[in-house]
């Protein structure tokens, strides 16, 4: 921050603006959605070349899912359990996944328009069911009509320097001369040093939740954006609607963007790093992993560990399910672990039902709605972990602290003022114990099972607790 308040990115907070994340974020499961593959609610506004739903997605495939399908499917989403939903980019755009913008300020036809986004955000609040949306602000797409100025005109164009580009004409042959998202020529890159830039995107952010009242944003690319243009989306957001969340993508370490109060919270791939290596892949020991996650949540302040989007699947890697080469036991344990531990759990649109998918555009498959394509036992599964973590405040805010790490078999603990849990995990194959001192949970007399299956013994010193194989447990402290 600078004191210099003629800077283009000088950030004063206003008054009364919260430098937390809103309460309810660490309260919330998220349900990601990629629009066009969850459910096609209206066909009247499907594209013209629409394929067959079920089919194998390309990279080009449209399919015809939109909001009003959404909207349909909200009560599956309130049984489920989830009170906050994540979507993928639904404004105007020539692609199936909308990450290149032609128009900011309009829905995009294939997915309905601004009533429907109002209708769909009224009927989700009056569910209990948040929503936030993408925000694409490091690049336009190419069909946006001030980068179609600045095609046609150069440096006549009163838009020329929305854009960074070396020369005119404008290139892709054999590489764009201009700036672009990782160099894709039909994502062109905005200077957002450009006050004109700045104050058009801005008002994007606070037009949509005006007008529409959704809860919050995701950034996109966020670890291409600069940090003072970050915090001035985070304050326009909030002085429109103070409890409104702003989360972004960063893919490594985010602890840059919390120590300078920049966003809330991060789609939390470090950890998904983490629980990928220690569970499906079974690549580090209990106490490597335990000291990975130590050293992750130190980096980050306490408010931040609880208002992370902690994921397993998403839009742009492969599916947890294909991730774990279709083994339930470890697939249940990732997610029970993800639910345990803090910050605001995500569900990608079908991992209930155990979904398979490879790489993008494989990760992007349709939602299958045929009941007898479900794996009833992974959506009972769900739900059940949804409604303990409802249930005690110790999931939601309580501290998190290792207490025991043997092999690939993990203690961890989970306290709060009016509850406190132990949970155990075991990576491994084969079934194993771990012990876990008095010391640790002092005033237990007795471990209560919540679920999961393990069988605890207690002794003068100690709690053993036996654990199967890609086994879970979570454990009630009693008196």
């Amino acid at each position: 921050m600078t004191e210099n308040k003629s800077d283009l990115f000088y950030f004063d907070a206003p008054r009364g603006l919260k430098m937390e994340p809103p309460d309810w974020v660490s309260e919330s499961v998220f349900y990601g959605i990629f629009p066009d593959r969850f459910r096609n609610g209206d066909r009247s506004n499907d594209p013209g070349n629409v394929r067959e739903w079920g089919e194998k997605p390309e990279t080009d495939s449209f399919f015809g899912g939109d909001l009003a399908g959404i909207e349909e499917k909200l009560d599956y989403l309130k049984n489920l359990g989830v009170n906050a939903l994540y979507l993928n980019p639904i404004f105007k755009s020539p692609s199936n996944h909308k990450y290149d913008t032609t128009d900011y300020y309009k829905v995009d036809p294939a997915f309905g328009d601004e009533s429907k986004l109002k209708s769909l955000v009224s009927r989700a609040h009056d569910k209990g069911i948040r929503v936030i949306l993408d925000g694409v602000f490091n690049h336009t797409g190419e069909e946006f009509p001030r980068f179609q100025d600045v095609k046609q005109k150069g440096s006549d164009s009163k838009y020329w320097d929305w854009y960074r580009a070396d020369g005119f004409p404008l290139e892709t042959d054999p590489e764009p001369n201009y700036d672009c998202w990782a160099g894709v020529p039909e994502m062109p890159e905005l200077d957002r040093t450009n006050p004109e830039v700045r104050e058009y995107l801005l008002n994007v952010v606070r037009y949509w939740i005006e007008e529409t009242d959704v809860d919050g944003w995701r950034l996109d690319t966020v670890h291409d954006l600069e940090p003072e243009f970050v915090r001035a989306v985070r304050s326009a957001a909030k002085a429109v609607k103070d409890d409104a969340y702003v989360m972004g993508e960063v893919m490594g370490p985010a602890g840059s963007w919390f120590k300078s109060h920049s966003i809330d919270g991060v789609m939390n791939y470090e950890l998904y790093d983490l629980i990928v290596d220690f569970i499906a892949h079974e690549e580090i020991s209990a106490r490597n992993f335990r000291r990975a996650l130590y050293s992750l949540r130190r980096s980050y302040p306490d408010w931040a560990n609880f208002a992370n989007y902690n994921l397993l699947s998403s839009h742009d890697i492969p599916r947890l399910m294909t991730v774990c080469r279709n083994n339930v036991e470890k697939y249940k344990l990732a997610y029970f672990f993800l639910f345990t531990v803090p910050g605001a759990p995500a569900i990608y649109y079908g991992d209930e039902i155990g979904m398979e998918g490879g790489e993008d555009p494989d990760c992007r498959r349709t939602y299958p709605w045929n009941e007898a394509r479900y794996h009833e036992e992974l959506l009972d599964y769900f739900k059940q972990l949804i409604e303990i973590r409802k249930e005690f405040s110790a999931l939601t805010k309580g501290d998190f602290r290792g207490v025991g790490a043997n092999e690939k078999i993990l203690a961890y603990l989970r306290t709060e003022a009016s509850s406190r849990l132990l949970a155990v995990i075991n990576a491994g194959s084969r079934s194993g114990k771990i012990e876990v001192s008095r010391e640790d949970i002092p005033g237990c007399s007795n471990l209560k099972l919540l679920l999961g299956d393990a069988s605890p013994k207690l002794n003068k010193d100690k709690f053993q607790v036996n654990i199967p194989g890609s086994g879970y447990c979570l454990l009630k402290l009693q008196q």
